[in-house]
């Protein structure tokens, strides 16, 4: 009994310390993985509807992304491995994507809504 209770104390001290080791050298924090995950949702978004909009970031190397981010693209493939092995922090940092996603949505369409009600103010006005 008291090898069984030595050898799951080790086993799970050896595991703590093994978790450790599996953390990437260049480890991005969450808040740069929500600012590059964002930069990538926006980029693929505009190639998406390139056609439609004056924007056209087909052409947009995605070098340059990694550029203005200061990451190689290792980094980030190494970093985006260790969060997806840990749901919660994966989780965590989706779920702060998805509120930036949404307060630059809200914001846009605001802008679009007095825009478009400008137009047709400026509309009744000529008639």
């Amino acid at each position: 009994m008291k090898k069984t209770i030595i050898l799951l104390v080790l086993t799970t001290l050896f595991s703590c310390s093994n978790k450790e080791k599996n953390v990437p050298q260049n480890l991005m924090s969450e808040e740069q993985m929500v600012n590059f995950l964002f930069d990538i949702n926006i980029i693929n978004s505009s190639r998406a509807f390139r056609n439609r909009s004056e924007l056209n970031y087909y052409n947009i190397k995605d070098t340059l992304l990694f550029k203005k981010h200061k990451i190689d693209s290792t980094i980030f493939s190494e970093s985006n491995f260790y969060y997806a092995s840990n749901p919660k922090l994966y989780l965590r940092i989706y779920s702060k994507l998805e509120i930036k996603l949404k307060l630059l949505k809200d914001s846009l369409s605001k802008d679009l809504e007095i825009h478009t009600k400008k137009r047709i103010d400026s509309l009744k006005n000529f008639n």
